[in-house]
């Protein structure tokens, strides 16, 4: 739609807005949640993140890219043979222990 036929409808054909609802924000409804670290079982189920179902998929998302990349790294340790771990062989331009 145009901008012309947009203020048209505005001022030729005026509808009866209709009065949203006020919104509430989430300070009200998740007042009895426990925002801070948890320390006990309690506060932890009472957590802010683990209510939200919303931020389940991202802490699963996380979860696995972490888990990946350690994975990725402790690999890299122990087969890559340019990665050198003891002292001995770091400083080595040639590699003898192959």
């Amino acid at each position: 739609m145009n901008a012309l036929a947009r203020t048209a409808m505005r001022t030729v054909l005026p509808r009866a807005r209709t009065a949203a609802p006020s919104r509430t924000m989430a300070a009200e409804s998740r007042a009895h949640l426990y925002k801070d670290i948890p320390t006990n079982w309690d506060q932890l189920k009472n957590n802010i993140w683990l209510s939200d179902a919303g931020a389940l998929p991202v802490i699963f998302v996380l979860t696995f890219a972490c888990g990946l990349s350690a994975t990725f790294i402790g690999y890299n340790c122990v087969a890559n043979p340019d990665v050198r771990i003891t002292t001995s062989k770091r400083q080595q331009l040639i590699r003898t222990w192959e």
